[in-house]
């Protein structure tokens, strides 16, 4: 049996859409076009940042959306690139750092989904993708993106789940480091390939910071934040909840547009 050790999202790519076949896509492209349309946004072209394997990128583009998706495993965007090829979908995903990353043509809307801003672990980290998302954007552009709280990392049990498949095996173990204060997971997973049984072993890692500081960050990088919101509502995020939404508009005034 062959066994690899890597970064997160390598050997994961290829069973992740079956390990994460529950994950609510469709709800979440409902609430963000909600999220657009209470703020005046109608945009044309998407950034989908951190787009994995491509589930929401897809959503997209069958609704006519064009979509630039970038993210830093090579492995997920050619999960993500077969999938737009089977439904005849020219695609545009990029390999790319969230923390370091440019486009070469600005786009009107971005997204960052099912937590994957936490994946920095660094206040500079998440500073530098803030700044990297605004000059991606157009001038009042809206950045729509979710988080996990500090309350949701430090209260996910601390416990082993195995998934299993067809041709695959994962055990996914939870940890919480109450000193690093991050969350994280240790993955190893069996996928068998042409009769050949491979393993694979992750360590993924999250942190939540407080969102006042995300809010003020935004705003450095030039965003107006206009609303911070518990899950698919727009009720105002408070000290109970454990995933908030952000609408962040680039601030138009560059280019002399009136909000």
């Amino acid at each position: 049996m062959e066994r690899i050790s890597t970064k997160p999202y390598v050997g994961f790519a290829e069973v992740y859409d079956q390990v994460m076949a529950d994950v609510p896509y469709g709800l979440w492209l409902r609430y963000i076009k909600g999220i657009w349309a209470n703020f005046a946004c109608s945009p044309r072209t998407v950034l989908d940042l951190a787009c994995g394997t491509g589930n929401l990128s897809l959503l997209l583009a069958r609704d006519s959306y064009e979509v630039v998706g970038v993210d830093a495993s090579s492995s997920m965007l050619e999960v993500a690139r077969r999938k737009f090829a089977a439904e005849g979908f020219k695609s545009d995903f990029r390999l790319g750092d969230m923390k370091d990353f440019q486009l070469d043509v600005p786009v009107d809307a971005a997204i960052c989904v099912f937590d994957s801003l936490n994946y920095l672990l660094e206040p500079q980290h998440v500073q530098s993708a803030f700044c990297c998302v605004a000059a991606a954007l157009n001038p009042g552009g809206l950045f729509v993106f979710d988080v996990n709280t500090p309350l949701r990392l430090s209260t996910i049990p601390q416990e082993t789940t195995l998934y299993q498949g067809p041709g695959y095996v994962v055990v996914w173990g939870d940890l919480w480091n109450a000193a690093q204060r991050w969350w994280q997971v240790n993955l190893t997973g069996f996928v068998e390939k042409d009769g050949v049984w491979h393993r694979f072993d992750e360590i993924h890692k999250e942190r939540a910071f407080p969102l006042e500081d995300l809010s003020a960050w935004l705003q450095e990088a030039g965003f107006q934040v206009k609303g911070i919101f518990d899950s698919y509502s727009f009720t105002p995020a408070s000290g109970v909840t454990t995933r908030a939404y952000f609408a962040a508009r680039k601030n138009p005034a560059e280019a002399g547009v009136e909000e």
